[in-house]
């Protein structure tokens, strides 16, 4: 799960333009669709099941205290205000939120114990492929709260907290004045070429995956990116490509028919969290993912406090604690899906008749406003939706 593929960030940056930070949805033009638990779960091969990965305000209050206790350093040797040369000659170990990898790796290769190197090689592998920030070289200290007892880790839900994480970067990426975007790509990219098979790099087949594998791996070894080396004439040729893009160029189920009948919590509506983000996770918006007909969804979930302007920086999103009580009472807090088994689609994008139109009322399905050819598309999706 942890090998990691060669990323086509001008592919990202077209999905990252459709994303609706207030639904967790990327908004094509004949609807919605996400990133799911089961996606997660298939793709990387880490478990949906677990405890929620959240943390009380007071252990989020100052998590560069484990860090310190992990690395066996005092603060001011963290923050770099120390003296000693072997702190100082590479610049701040903490900054902006996150510390060196490098160097705490270098660190504990010489005064780590058997528990800390441990946890350690966690931390720096679950900052570089899960948990990943836009600089690319620092991992957050927030990690290490779930590592402080290594007999518990494989007791968390690791796919809702890498969701999590991924859904607040992307609305973060998706802001005007983002530079950059954080996150597992690796699950971002690989979930597109399941999903949209036009997409997938030319020549090249993807073998098939066993039962315990992950299919992510697939796409190890694929060529680089795209056949024109400039990512902006990439980015213009991919805009052009999701505006034009039907219902019927989806591969709407590439993992199961059925994939809430393998991964159940697939169906959970409430909150997902990794420390301290906290995410609104809603499925109803996209039932075709499931095998089910689309029908017109109740209104998104709103947090208590959320702050998304043009800059980053400003972006806030808080949920409440209390929040947190619907993960572990799924019954009560699921998509119950019996109500849409029938009738049975008849084909695999299937909506009810008043879905599109609903749709289009509440998103800007395109992005490029000068193809007349993507308008015509949308309007002949009108038919293909309500036959």
């Amino acid at each position: 799960m942890f090998r990691k593929i060669a990323i086509d960030e001008a592919l990202i940056s077209a999905f990252v333009e459709r994303w609706q930070p207030d639904t967790n949805t990327f908004h094509l033009p004949f609807g919605e669709m996400t990133i799911l638990l089961h996606d997660v779960q298939y793709l990387l091969q880490i478990p949906v099941e677990g405890r929620l990965m959240s943390r009380t305000s007071a252990q989020l209050d100052h998590p560069e205290v484990g860090l310190c206790v992990l690395l066996g350093m005092n603060s001011e040797q963290l923050s770099g205000r120390s003296e000693a040369p072997e702190y100082g000659n590479r610049g701040k170990w903490y900054e902006k939120g996150g510390f060196l990898a490098e160097m705490a790796s270098r660190y504990l290769q010489v005064n780590g114990t058997h528990v800390t190197e441990a946890q350690s090689y966690l931390l720096l592998l679950l900052g570089s492929t899960l948990f990943v920030d836009k600089s690319r070289d620092r991992v957050r200290p927030v990690v290490n709260l779930f590592l402080d007892e290594l007999e518990e880790i494989d007791q968390y839900s690791w796919a809702s907290g890498t969701l999590a994480w991924l859904y607040r970067y992307l609305g973060q990426a998706s802001r005007a004045g983002a530079r950059g975007v954080a996150g597992c790509l690796t699950l971002l990219q690989c979930w597109i070429y399941e999903y949209f098979p036009g997409f997938r790099p030319s020549h090249f087949e993807p073998p098939v995956v066993g039962p315990d594998e992950a299919w992510a791996s697939r796409w190890i070894g694929q060529p680089a990116p795209g056949s024109v080396a400039d990512p902006s004439v990439r980015l213009v040729f991919y805009r052009r490509a999701l505006d034009r893009l039907t219902p019927s160029d989806v591969f709407w189920t590439p993992f199961h028919q059925r994939p809430h009948q393998a991964v159940r919590r697939s169906l959970y509506t409430g909150v997902i969290r990794f420390a301290d983000i906290g995410e609104f996770y809603d499925p109803a918006r996209c039932l075709r993912q499931f095998g089910y007909r689309q029908m017109v969804p109740p209104p998104p979930s709103r947090p208590q406090r959320a702050d998304r302007p043009e800059a980053p920086s400003g972006y806030v999103i808080r949920i409440p604690e209390s929040f947190d009580a619907t993960w572990d009472a799924l019954l009560s807090h699921m998509v119950h899906i019996d109500m849409y088994s029938q009738p049975w689609t008849t084909y695999p994008y299937e909506t009810t008749i008043d879905y599109l139109d609903w749709f289009v009322a509440h998103s800007h399905c395109r992005v490029l406003r000068d193809d007349g050819d993507a308008d015509r598309l949308v309007d002949s999706a009108v038919v293909r939706f309500d036959h």
